[in-house]
């Protein structure tokens, strides 16, 4: 009777649901509690957020109430294992979530085509669309780092268990998508002592403003290159430990009254000059300008011109590709593997060296390629060694993908175990 009952709460939630057209990520006027994990809630929005990123991630118009309920059902088996981490004292240092958090924007970017776009999408500002997703990777991180304090050497399977998995799911496995069998050689572009001479001298000028009188706000709007908080006179909001990089962080809580300034701090991202605006129980809140670290065009020439080098090297036969990458490559992963990369998807490629492959033959070479963000990038020549064209996976040409299935779905009963032994000790409520 009690499932009978969850269901058709379910079946009402998803009519609500699938007729939603924005998305809402904070909890608004009648935003309902419909279940408690530990000490944390999860709200109809949140469902609604991971109902909608499903669709749009799927191309899809709507969902049936059985997805809905299967995504609410994986929420919850989220917040039994992030509850686990905080019991467990697991913690994510703010620069693993910056890294991330960066990389997610920038996905964002190249998916919607600019920030005003994505801004329409989410039916908020950039600022806030940050925060939101800082905190939402932050519980995704602790939850992988708790599932691999379980799982410490993944969950390995038998040859046999490959051999019954494709005898079971094989008709149900996607097609082999195109691959590259490729080397690579990285140099990371760095920032010069001479780029950050230069921002150095323009944070002093504007410190120098600062201590004549000038509003902060006014030269925040016009100086910092953070857009988001340079639009709101640089202001970030409140927060606890935990939420900035160590630098930046450690400056804003040594600061003692409200209208205090930093001196200059140099984090990843450029010179900071923070003003601590307001202090409230264990939170901060502040405003910075940021001053980037420009990006001089001869340190890229540089980059470039010493792989268009080491390529030369290596056609002129100086050098092997193999030696090359142990010698200069610098993707720590890879150059003693003599820069081999193996196998990789064509969907998984920077279009950047797709173009480039596409016009090389076998045991070919590419000129240099840029990888990265705009803020931190480098160059790389790819070799290309073979081409596996799209085709059906079979256990003779496909082995070891099918095992990563295989694997996968052993993971799945693992984990499901797992959460249902958690659920003896970590209290779940669910609210309809």
């Amino acid at each position: 009777m009690k499932n009978k009952k969850f269901f058709t709460a379910i079946l009402i939630l998803a009519a609500g649901l699938i007729a939603i057209s924005k998305i809402s990520y904070s909890q608004q006027e009648g935003d309902r509690i419909i279940a408690i994990v530990g000490n944390q809630i999860i709200l109809e929005s949140d469902l609604q957020y991971q109902v909608q990123l499903y669709m749009r991630q799927n191309q899809m118009a709507q969902l049936n109430p059985a997805m809905i309920n299967q995504l609410f059902q994986q929420l919850i088996n989220e917040k039994i294992i992030i509850a686990k981490a905080e019991q467990d004292s697991i913690e994510i240092k703010p620069e693993e979530i910056s890294k991330e958090l960066d990389y997610r924007l920038k996905s964002l970017l190249e998916q919607y085509g600019s920030e005003e776009r994505i801004e329409e999408i989410y039916g908020m500002s950039l600022g806030k669309i940050r925060l939101l997703l800082r905190e939402d990777l932050s519980n995704k991180m602790k939850s992988e780092r708790m599932k691999r304090k379980k799982f410490p050497g993944g969950v390995k399977v038998t040859e046999r268990e490959v051999r019954d998995f494709y005898r079971t799911y094989g008709d149900s496995l996607p097609m082999a998508s195109d691959e590259y069998e490729i080397s690579h050689i990285f140099i990371m572009r760095n920032v010069t002592e001479d780029e950050k001479k230069l921002a150095y001298e323009k944070a002093l000028l504007i410190m120098d403003s600062i201590k004549q009188g000038i509003d902060f706000g006014e030269l925040a709007k016009r100086n910092s290159s953070d857009e988001q908080s340079a639009a709101q006179n640089g202001d970030l909001g409140y927060a606890k430990k935990g939420i900035f990089v160590k630098e930046f962080e450690d400056e804003l809580f040594s600061l003692n009254e409200p209208g205090d300034i930093s001196q200059i701090v140099e984090t990843q991202y450029g010179y900071h000059i923070i003003k601590l605006t307001d202090k409230r129980g264990d939170q901060r809140r502040s405003s910075h300008i940021l001053i980037p670290f420009p990006k001089l065009e001869s340190n890229d020439f540089q980059t470039i011109a010493l792989l268009k080098d080491i390529k030369e090297k290596i056609l002129s036969f100086e050098i092997t590709f193999e030696e090359a990458a142990k010698k200069y490559s610098q993707e720590e992963s890879t150059k003693d593997k003599d820069g081999y990369l193996g196998f990789i998807a064509k969907e998984r490629l920077d279009s950047n060296i797709i173009d480039a492959l596409d016009k090389l033959s076998p045991n070919e070479i590419t000129d240099p390629v840029r990888i990265g963000d705009d803020e931190n990038y480098g160059y790389e020549i790819v070799k290309l060694i073979s081409i596996n064209p799209a085709h059906i996976m079979t256990l003779e040409t496909d082995y070891d993908k099918i095992r990563r299935f295989a694997e996968f779905e052993k993971e799945t009963v693992e984990l499901n175990k797992w959460i249902e032994e958690l659920k003896k000790s970590i209290y779940v409520d669910i609210k309809f």
